[in-house]
């Protein structure tokens, strides 16, 4: 006789027990806190998340820090086709910038210098690379608004990245769909007065920071889809 009922295979007992060891293994692997504000944690909606991504040691999960390490991978299988075919990419020293005295910090995912011809496209060499990995709800977003709406924070990152490494050339946008495999590339214009503004809240999160001074929140609820993702909910909004 068929067994039609279902089964959640997620909730037997060598499951759970697997992850759990795999999680506190992973638990002491947590990093440091850098001595530096990088470039990438920057663009947040919310100053108070950037230092806490900055100065509280995280706590990630497996699944999470696969997501990085997916991510990692993406960005080589797509630098590795970009070679392929004909596109050149600068040493790795000429990707790093350093600002404020050291305190502010960020590595490019690539400056390319030549490349094949691309007909109908317009290009102007060298321009700044940068790579991310989506799923596809926010890969379709970015496909149909562009990167500031749907991630300011990459819009951040990339402006800083062309005024610190003064590469001021539309940088190229690749964006991997982690569900498909599709890859979407874009040109994002250099704007000046974004790259001003990220800068300068750059300075102010690292002054404050080393004042001793907690940031305001960006949001006045708790419950603000924003604050509801955020890791660092439970400590900010238990602070007084």
């Amino acid at each position: 006789m068929l067994n039609l009922n279902r089964v959640n295979l997620s909730t037997e007992p060598i499951n759970s027990a697997i992850n759990d060891a795999i999680e506190r293994a992973e638990a002491t692997a947590a990093e440091l806190p850098r001595g530096y504000l990088g470039a990438s944690i920057v663009g947040h909606g919310c100053a108070r998340r950037t230092q806490f991504d900055w100065w509280i040691q995280p706590v990630l999960t497996a699944r999470t820090r696969e997501i990085f390490d997916r991510g990692h991978y993406f960005e080589e299988r797509a630098r590795q086709q970009l070679i392929a075919a004909g596109f050149k990419f600068a040493p790795p020293e000429a990707l790093a910038f350093s600002a404020a005295g050291g305190a502010l910090r960020g590595h490019a995912d690539g400056i390319i210098h030549g490349g094949p011809d691309l007909p109908g496209a317009y290009v102007v060499y060298p321009f700044v690379w940068e790579h991310k990995c989506t799923n596809a709800k926010n890969w379709r977003a970015v496909e149909r608004d562009g990167v500031e709406k749907p991630f300011p924070q990459y819009a951040a990152q990339i402006s800083l990245y062309q005024a610190y490494l003064d590469v001021t050339n539309p940088a190229l946008f690749t964006v991997t769909n982690a569900d498909t495999c599709e890859r979407l590339h874009l040109f994002v214009p250099f704007n000046a007065e974004r790259a001003q503004l990220w800068s300068d809240r750059a300075v102010n999160i690292i002054e404050a920071t080393r004042a001793g001074e907690l940031l305001p929140r960006a949001y006045d609820d708790p419950e603000d889809w924003r604050c509801v993702l955020c890791s660092h909910k439970k400590r900010c909004w238990g602070l007084p």
